[in-house]
Protein backbone atom coordinates (compact mmCIF):
# COMPACT_ATOMS: atom_id res chain seq x y z
CA UNK A 1 0.00 0.00 0.00
CA UNK A 2 0.95 3.64 -0.90
CA UNK A 3 2.38 6.19 1.83
CA UNK A 4 0.03 8.21 0.86
CA UNK A 5 -3.06 5.39 1.66
CA UNK A 6 -2.11 4.11 4.94
CA UNK A 7 -3.95 6.03 6.87
CA UNK A 8 -7.01 6.39 4.73
CA UNK A 9 -10.57 5.05 6.96
CA UNK A 10 -12.44 3.96 3.18
CA UNK A 11 -12.33 1.65 1.20
CA UNK A 12 -10.83 1.55 -1.88
CA UNK A 13 -11.88 -0.47 -5.04
CA UNK A 14 -10.51 -0.35 -8.09
CA UNK A 15 -12.50 0.40 -11.33
CA UNK A 16 -9.58 -1.55 -13.82
CA UNK A 17 -8.48 -4.71 -12.15
CA UNK A 18 -7.65 -7.27 -15.17
CA UNK A 19 -6.76 -11.07 -15.59
CA UNK A 20 -4.83 -12.68 -18.37
CA UNK A 21 -6.43 -15.37 -20.19
CA UNK A 22 -4.79 -18.74 -20.91
CA UNK A 23 -6.21 -20.27 -24.16
CA UNK A 24 -8.43 -22.78 -22.45
CA UNK A 25 -10.64 -19.37 -21.46
CA UNK A 26 -11.70 -18.87 -24.90
CA UNK A 27 -12.11 -22.43 -26.55
CA UNK A 28 -13.60 -24.32 -23.06
CA UNK A 29 -17.03 -24.13 -24.31
CA UNK A 30 -16.50 -22.45 -27.69
CA UNK A 31 -19.10 -25.07 -30.19
CA UNK A 32 -16.88 -27.44 -32.28
CA UNK A 33 -17.89 -25.06 -36.09
CA UNK A 34 -15.88 -22.38 -34.11
CA UNK A 35 -12.74 -23.87 -32.73
CA UNK A 36 -11.09 -23.80 -36.40
CA UNK A 37 -11.29 -19.77 -36.63
CA UNK A 38 -9.48 -18.94 -33.68
CA UNK A 39 -6.52 -21.15 -32.84
CA UNK A 40 -3.15 -21.21 -31.03
CA UNK A 41 -0.50 -22.27 -33.14
CA UNK A 42 3.41 -22.57 -32.70
CA UNK A 43 4.91 -20.38 -35.42
CA UNK A 44 8.77 -20.51 -35.60
CA UNK A 45 8.95 -22.34 -31.92
CA UNK A 46 6.91 -19.42 -30.32
CA UNK A 47 2.55 -19.85 -29.63
CA UNK A 48 0.52 -17.57 -31.39
CA UNK A 49 -2.77 -16.45 -31.97
CA UNK A 50 -4.48 -17.40 -35.25
CA UNK A 51 -7.75 -15.51 -36.03
CA UNK A 52 -9.67 -16.94 -39.18
CA UNK A 53 -5.69 -17.68 -40.91
CA UNK A 54 -4.26 -14.26 -40.01
CA UNK A 55 -1.69 -13.90 -37.08
CA UNK A 56 -1.90 -11.95 -34.89
CA UNK A 57 0.33 -9.64 -33.07
CA UNK A 58 -1.69 -8.45 -30.99
CA UNK A 59 -0.59 -9.85 -27.54
CA UNK A 60 2.93 -11.05 -28.66
CA UNK A 61 2.21 -13.85 -25.91
CA UNK A 62 -1.09 -14.57 -26.42
CA UNK A 63 -0.32 -18.15 -23.53
CA UNK A 64 1.12 -15.21 -21.46
CA UNK A 65 2.96 -17.74 -20.14
CA UNK A 66 5.24 -14.80 -19.85
CA UNK A 67 4.06 -10.78 -18.60
CA UNK A 68 5.51 -7.86 -18.92
CA UNK A 69 5.66 -7.07 -14.77
CA UNK A 70 2.96 -5.01 -13.75
CA UNK A 71 3.80 -0.87 -13.97
CA UNK A 72 7.23 -0.94 -15.66
CA UNK A 73 6.04 1.25 -17.73
CA UNK A 74 4.57 3.91 -15.32
CA UNK A 75 7.85 6.68 -15.76
CA UNK A 76 6.92 6.28 -19.73
CA UNK A 77 3.68 6.74 -19.22
CA UNK A 78 4.34 9.91 -17.10
CA UNK A 79 6.51 11.47 -19.73
CA UNK A 80 9.94 10.19 -17.72
CA UNK A 81 12.19 9.05 -20.63
CA UNK A 82 14.89 11.13 -21.05
CA UNK A 83 17.17 8.71 -22.77
CA UNK A 84 14.61 8.03 -25.41
CA UNK A 85 13.85 4.43 -24.72
CA UNK A 86 11.42 2.03 -26.46
CA UNK A 87 8.21 0.74 -24.44
CA UNK A 88 9.95 -2.82 -25.78
CA UNK A 89 13.77 -1.79 -24.23
CA UNK A 90 11.51 -0.42 -20.72
CA UNK A 91 9.60 -3.73 -20.38
CA UNK A 92 10.90 -5.93 -17.48
CA UNK A 93 10.14 -9.27 -18.21
CA UNK A 94 8.39 -11.79 -15.80
CA UNK A 95 7.47 -15.39 -15.79
CA UNK A 96 3.43 -15.42 -15.23
CA UNK A 97 2.09 -16.98 -12.05
CA UNK A 98 -1.69 -18.66 -11.22
CA UNK A 99 -2.53 -14.96 -9.38
CA UNK A 100 -2.31 -13.92 -13.31
CA UNK A 101 -4.87 -15.98 -14.29
CA UNK A 102 -7.56 -16.74 -12.02
CA UNK A 103 -9.41 -15.96 -8.42
CA UNK A 104 -7.40 -17.66 -5.81
CA UNK A 105 -6.18 -17.31 -1.82
CA UNK A 106 -3.20 -15.90 -3.35
CA UNK A 107 -4.95 -13.65 -5.41
CA UNK A 108 -7.13 -12.41 -2.34
CA UNK A 109 -4.09 -11.94 -0.26
CA UNK A 110 -2.55 -9.87 -2.93
CA UNK A 111 -5.54 -7.68 -3.02
CA UNK A 112 -5.54 -6.98 0.28
CA UNK A 113 -1.79 -6.79 0.00
CA UNK A 114 -2.45 -3.80 -2.46
CA UNK A 115 -5.06 -2.02 -0.11
CA UNK A 116 -7.72 -2.87 -2.05
CA UNK A 117 -11.50 -3.81 -0.62
CA UNK A 118 -12.20 -4.77 -4.17
CA UNK A 119 -12.26 -4.57 -7.95
CA UNK A 120 -13.72 -5.02 -11.18
CA UNK A 121 -11.59 -7.20 -13.24
CA UNK A 122 -11.36 -7.33 -16.98
CA UNK A 123 -10.30 -9.29 -20.02
CA UNK A 124 -6.95 -8.74 -21.38
CA UNK A 125 -7.40 -10.62 -24.80
CA UNK A 126 -10.47 -10.29 -25.14
CA UNK A 127 -10.28 -6.69 -27.04
CA UNK A 128 -8.47 -8.54 -30.05
CA UNK A 129 -11.92 -9.84 -30.96
CA UNK A 130 -14.16 -7.78 -32.27
CA UNK A 131 -11.65 -5.92 -33.94
CA UNK A 132 -10.60 -8.63 -36.01
CA UNK A 133 -13.85 -10.34 -36.61
CA UNK A 134 -16.11 -7.45 -37.27
CA UNK A 135 -17.64 -9.25 -40.63
CA UNK A 136 -18.46 -12.33 -38.71
CA UNK A 137 -20.81 -11.35 -35.66
CA UNK A 138 -22.08 -15.04 -35.01
CA UNK A 139 -18.55 -15.84 -33.68
CA UNK A 140 -18.17 -13.31 -31.90
CA UNK A 141 -20.91 -14.17 -30.01
CA UNK A 142 -19.88 -17.50 -29.38
CA UNK A 143 -16.84 -16.64 -28.42
CA UNK A 144 -17.66 -14.25 -26.13
CA UNK A 145 -20.15 -16.22 -24.91
CA UNK A 146 -17.55 -19.18 -24.30
CA UNK A 147 -15.37 -16.72 -22.45
CA UNK A 148 -18.04 -15.80 -20.27
CA UNK A 149 -18.51 -19.35 -18.88
CA UNK A 150 -15.02 -19.53 -18.40
CA UNK A 151 -15.33 -16.74 -16.56
CA UNK A 152 -17.88 -17.46 -14.49
CA UNK A 153 -16.34 -20.84 -13.45
CA UNK A 154 -12.80 -19.09 -12.41
CA UNK A 155 -13.94 -15.59 -11.09
CA UNK A 156 -17.81 -15.52 -10.43
CA UNK A 157 -19.65 -12.40 -10.86
CA UNK A 158 -19.19 -10.78 -7.29
CA UNK A 159 -21.05 -13.61 -5.50
CA UNK A 160 -17.75 -13.35 -3.11
CA UNK A 161 -18.56 -9.64 -3.21
CA UNK A 162 -14.89 -8.61 -3.68
CA UNK A 163 -13.66 -9.52 -7.40
CA UNK A 164 -16.37 -8.49 -10.11
CA UNK A 165 -15.42 -9.93 -12.99
CA UNK A 166 -17.09 -8.27 -16.53
CA UNK A 167 -18.54 -10.48 -18.76
CA UNK A 168 -17.89 -9.32 -22.48
CA UNK A 169 -21.26 -8.79 -24.39
CA UNK A 170 -21.35 -7.45 -28.27
CA UNK A 171 -24.18 -5.91 -30.18
CA UNK A 172 -23.43 -6.95 -33.42
CA UNK A 173 -27.06 -8.87 -33.68
CA UNK A 174 -29.38 -7.77 -31.65
CA UNK A 175 -31.16 -10.91 -31.63
CA UNK A 176 -28.48 -13.17 -30.25
CA UNK A 177 -26.82 -10.13 -27.91
CA UNK A 178 -30.28 -9.91 -26.15
CA UNK A 179 -30.23 -13.72 -25.48
CA UNK A 180 -26.86 -12.91 -23.88
CA UNK A 181 -27.80 -9.96 -21.94
CA UNK A 182 -30.68 -12.49 -20.40
CA UNK A 183 -28.11 -14.93 -19.54
CA UNK A 184 -25.17 -12.25 -17.75
CA UNK A 185 -28.12 -11.28 -15.51
CA UNK A 186 -29.41 -14.88 -14.96
CA UNK A 187 -25.76 -15.21 -13.74
CA UNK A 188 -26.22 -12.45 -11.53
CA UNK A 189 -23.43 -9.95 -13.11
CA UNK A 190 -23.61 -6.34 -12.28
CA UNK A 191 -21.25 -5.14 -14.71
CA UNK A 192 -20.57 -5.67 -18.40
CA UNK A 193 -17.78 -5.03 -21.09
CA UNK A 194 -18.72 -3.13 -24.08
CA UNK A 195 -16.45 -2.07 -26.70
CA UNK A 196 -16.19 1.89 -26.56
CA UNK A 197 -16.41 1.60 -30.57
CA UNK A 198 -19.29 1.67 -33.40
CA UNK A 199 -21.07 -1.98 -33.97
CA UNK A 200 -19.94 -3.82 -36.81
CA UNK A 201 -22.89 -6.39 -38.51
CA UNK A 202 -23.58 -8.34 -41.57
CA UNK A 203 -25.05 -4.83 -43.35
CA UNK A 204 -22.21 -2.94 -42.04
CA UNK A 205 -21.43 -0.67 -39.24
CA UNK A 206 -23.71 1.90 -37.30
CA UNK A 207 -23.19 3.89 -34.28
CA UNK A 208 -23.97 2.45 -30.40
CA UNK A 209 -26.38 5.42 -30.59
CA UNK A 210 -28.92 4.33 -32.83
CA UNK A 211 -32.48 3.06 -31.73
CA UNK A 212 -31.76 -0.42 -32.75
CA UNK A 213 -30.00 -1.35 -29.59
CA UNK A 214 -32.47 -0.11 -27.21
CA UNK A 215 -33.81 -3.39 -26.47
CA UNK A 216 -30.27 -4.82 -25.03
CA UNK A 217 -29.65 -1.28 -22.98
CA UNK A 218 -33.59 -1.40 -21.82
CA UNK A 219 -32.54 -4.79 -20.32
CA UNK A 220 -29.69 -3.78 -18.82
CA UNK A 221 -31.16 -0.72 -17.43
CA UNK A 222 -33.71 -2.82 -16.24
CA UNK A 223 -31.16 -5.12 -13.89
CA UNK A 224 -29.11 -2.38 -13.10
CA UNK A 225 -25.94 -3.31 -14.73
CA UNK A 226 -23.06 -1.08 -15.30
CA UNK A 227 -21.95 -0.57 -18.45
CA UNK A 228 -17.92 -0.57 -18.60
CA UNK A 229 -17.07 0.71 -21.95
CA UNK A 230 -13.40 -0.69 -21.70
CA UNK A 231 -10.45 0.71 -23.96
CA UNK A 232 -9.80 -2.05 -26.93
CA UNK A 233 -8.64 -2.71 -30.32
CA UNK A 234 -11.56 -0.36 -31.57
CA UNK A 235 -11.34 -0.96 -35.32
CA UNK A 236 -9.69 2.80 -35.53
CA UNK A 237 -6.44 1.81 -36.67
CA UNK A 238 -7.76 2.10 -39.89
CA UNK A 239 -7.85 6.07 -39.53
CA UNK A 240 -4.00 5.91 -38.63
CA UNK A 241 -3.11 3.38 -41.51
CA UNK A 242 -4.56 6.19 -44.16
CA UNK A 243 -2.03 8.47 -43.06
CA UNK A 244 0.78 6.30 -42.06
CA UNK A 245 3.40 4.58 -44.09
CA UNK A 246 1.41 1.43 -44.57
CA UNK A 247 1.68 0.25 -41.52
CA UNK A 248 -0.90 -2.72 -40.18
CA UNK A 249 -4.04 -2.21 -39.65
CA UNK A 250 -4.29 -4.17 -36.67
CA UNK A 251 -3.40 -2.53 -33.36
CA UNK A 252 -0.06 -3.57 -31.44
CA UNK A 253 0.53 -2.48 -28.42
CA UNK A 254 4.14 -3.24 -27.69
CA UNK A 255 5.32 -2.38 -31.51
CA UNK A 256 7.91 0.53 -32.00
CA UNK A 257 5.62 3.16 -32.41
CA UNK A 258 5.27 5.60 -34.70
CA UNK A 259 5.04 9.37 -33.75
CA UNK A 260 2.21 10.10 -35.90
CA UNK A 261 -0.14 7.14 -34.47
CA UNK A 262 0.75 8.33 -30.79
CA UNK A 263 -0.32 12.32 -31.92
CA UNK A 264 -3.45 10.90 -33.73
CA UNK A 265 -4.26 9.01 -30.60
CA UNK A 266 -6.96 6.61 -32.47
CA UNK A 267 -7.87 5.08 -29.46
CA UNK A 268 -9.26 8.46 -27.92
CA UNK A 269 -10.89 9.69 -31.33
CA UNK A 270 -13.22 6.32 -30.96
CA UNK A 271 -14.09 7.19 -27.22
CA UNK A 272 -15.19 10.35 -28.26
CA UNK A 273 -16.72 9.43 -31.65
CA UNK A 274 -18.84 6.52 -29.54
CA UNK A 275 -19.88 9.07 -26.24
CA UNK A 276 -21.35 11.40 -28.90
CA UNK A 277 -23.30 9.00 -30.72
CA UNK A 278 -24.74 7.87 -27.67
CA UNK A 279 -25.69 11.09 -26.44
CA UNK A 280 -26.69 12.84 -29.86
CA UNK A 281 -28.88 10.33 -30.72
CA UNK A 282 -30.67 9.74 -27.82
CA UNK A 283 -29.24 6.49 -26.04
CA UNK A 284 -30.08 7.93 -22.40
CA UNK A 285 -33.53 9.90 -23.26
CA UNK A 286 -34.64 6.32 -23.66
CA UNK A 287 -32.67 4.68 -21.16
CA UNK A 288 -33.14 7.03 -17.97
CA UNK A 289 -31.46 5.06 -15.44
CA UNK A 290 -28.55 3.68 -17.60
CA UNK A 291 -25.39 3.92 -16.02
CA UNK A 292 -21.61 3.54 -17.84
CA UNK A 293 -18.23 4.32 -17.47
CA UNK A 294 -15.49 4.83 -19.56
CA UNK A 295 -12.61 2.68 -18.34
CA UNK A 296 -9.30 2.90 -19.37
CA UNK A 297 -9.31 5.15 -21.69
CA UNK A 298 -8.49 8.48 -20.01
CA UNK A 299 -9.93 11.68 -20.63
CA UNK A 300 -8.38 13.98 -22.51
CA UNK A 301 -10.44 13.49 -25.16
CA UNK A 302 -13.49 14.45 -23.32
CA UNK A 303 -12.62 18.05 -23.28
CA UNK A 304 -12.08 18.96 -26.44
CA UNK A 305 -16.05 16.74 -27.19
CA UNK A 306 -16.95 18.91 -24.01
CA UNK A 307 -16.60 22.37 -25.79
CA UNK A 308 -17.16 20.92 -29.30
CA UNK A 309 -21.22 19.81 -27.93
CA UNK A 310 -21.65 22.91 -26.40
CA UNK A 311 -21.03 24.53 -29.50
CA UNK A 312 -23.39 22.31 -31.27
CA UNK A 313 -26.30 23.01 -28.85
CA UNK A 314 -25.53 26.81 -28.45
CA UNK A 315 -25.97 26.32 -32.68
CA UNK A 316 -29.20 23.66 -32.50
CA UNK A 317 -30.58 23.50 -29.19
CA UNK A 318 -33.66 22.49 -30.59
CA UNK A 319 -31.64 18.56 -31.82
CA UNK A 320 -31.21 18.25 -28.47
CA UNK A 321 -34.18 17.48 -25.34
CA UNK A 322 -32.02 18.69 -22.70
CA UNK A 323 -28.36 20.30 -22.06
CA UNK A 324 -25.75 17.41 -23.31
CA UNK A 325 -23.51 18.38 -20.28
CA UNK A 326 -26.16 17.64 -17.70
CA UNK A 327 -26.93 14.15 -19.94
CA UNK A 328 -23.33 13.52 -19.97
CA UNK A 329 -22.94 14.46 -15.52
CA UNK A 330 -26.18 12.23 -14.93
CA UNK A 331 -25.02 9.07 -16.75
CA UNK A 332 -21.33 8.75 -17.10
CA UNK A 333 -18.21 7.95 -15.01
CA UNK A 334 -14.82 8.37 -16.58
CA UNK A 335 -11.31 6.94 -15.22
CA UNK A 336 -8.34 9.13 -15.64
CA UNK A 337 -5.24 7.05 -16.20
CA UNK A 338 -2.70 8.12 -13.17
CA UNK A 339 -0.65 10.32 -15.50
CA UNK A 340 -3.50 12.74 -16.10
CA UNK A 341 -4.24 15.78 -13.82
CA UNK A 342 -8.14 15.49 -12.76
CA UNK A 343 -8.51 18.31 -12.09
CA UNK A 344 -10.33 19.82 -14.99
CA UNK A 345 -11.99 16.53 -14.97
CA UNK A 346 -13.97 16.93 -11.83
CA UNK A 347 -14.46 20.62 -12.67
CA UNK A 348 -16.63 19.52 -15.47
CA UNK A 349 -18.64 16.32 -14.01
CA UNK A 350 -17.85 16.68 -10.08
CA UNK A 351 -16.09 14.21 -7.94
CA UNK A 352 -19.15 12.04 -8.13
CA UNK A 353 -18.84 10.99 -11.85
CA UNK A 354 -14.62 10.22 -11.37
CA UNK A 355 -13.30 6.78 -10.85
CA UNK A 356 -9.98 5.21 -9.69
CA UNK A 357 -8.24 2.22 -11.54
CA UNK A 358 -5.06 1.17 -11.39
CA UNK A 359 -4.95 -1.02 -14.51
CA UNK A 360 -2.81 -4.05 -12.70
CA UNK A 361 -1.32 -6.29 -13.68
CA UNK A 362 -0.76 -4.98 -17.02
CA UNK A 363 2.53 -2.91 -17.52
CA UNK A 364 0.67 0.72 -18.67
CA UNK A 365 -0.40 0.60 -15.00
CA UNK A 366 0.38 0.87 -11.93
CA UNK A 367 2.53 -2.17 -9.98
CA UNK A 368 0.83 -0.85 -6.52
CA UNK A 369 -2.70 0.37 -7.36
CA UNK A 370 -3.23 2.41 -3.88
CA UNK A 371 -0.42 4.54 -5.56
CA UNK A 372 -3.53 6.15 -7.70
CA UNK A 373 -4.58 7.95 -4.54
CA UNK A 374 -1.45 10.28 -4.80
CA UNK A 375 -2.99 11.23 -8.08
CA UNK A 376 -5.85 13.38 -6.08
CA UNK A 377 -4.15 14.18 -2.32
CA UNK A 378 -4.10 17.53 -2.75
CA UNK A 379 -8.38 17.06 -2.83
CA UNK A 380 -11.05 16.89 -0.02
CA UNK A 381 -11.10 13.60 1.82
CA UNK A 382 -14.63 13.22 0.60
CA UNK A 383 -13.61 13.74 -2.35
CA UNK A 384 -11.28 11.21 -2.19
CA UNK A 385 -13.41 8.26 -0.49
CA UNK A 386 -15.68 9.20 -3.61
CA UNK A 387 -13.30 8.38 -6.52
CA UNK A 388 -10.93 5.60 -4.70
CA UNK A 389 -14.20 3.57 -4.10
CA UNK A 390 -17.07 5.01 -2.81
CA UNK A 391 -18.83 6.21 -6.09
CA UNK A 392 -18.22 2.65 -7.70
CA UNK A 393 -19.32 1.15 -4.94
CA UNK A 394 -22.74 2.98 -5.13
CA UNK A 395 -23.16 2.20 -8.59
CA UNK A 396 -22.32 -1.98 -8.10
CA UNK A 397 -24.98 -1.62 -5.20
CA UNK A 398 -22.37 -2.05 -2.20
CA UNK A 399 -22.32 -0.30 0.96
CA UNK A 400 -19.63 1.75 1.45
Amino acid sequence: MSEAATNKQFHFFDCDNHFYEPPEAMLRYLPEEYKKVIRYANIDGRTKLVIEGRISEYIPNPTFEVVAAPGCHEEYYRGNNPEGKSLRELTVIERSTDVFFRRSDARYALLKEHGLRGALVFPTLASVIEGNMGHKPDFCHAVFHSLNQWIKDEWGFGEDKTFYATPVLTLMNVEQAIKDVEWIINQGARVVLIRPSYVPGYRGSRGMGSPEFAPVFSRLEEAGVFIGFHSSDNGYMEIYTRHSLGDSTEFQPFKQQDPLSMVMDVNSRACADHLASLVCHGTFERHPKLKVGYVETGVAWLFPLWERIEHVFKMQPQLFKRHPHETIREHVWFHPHFEENPDRLIDLVGADNVLFGSDWPHPEGLANPSKWLEVIAHRSEDEQRKIMGGNLMSLLGLAA
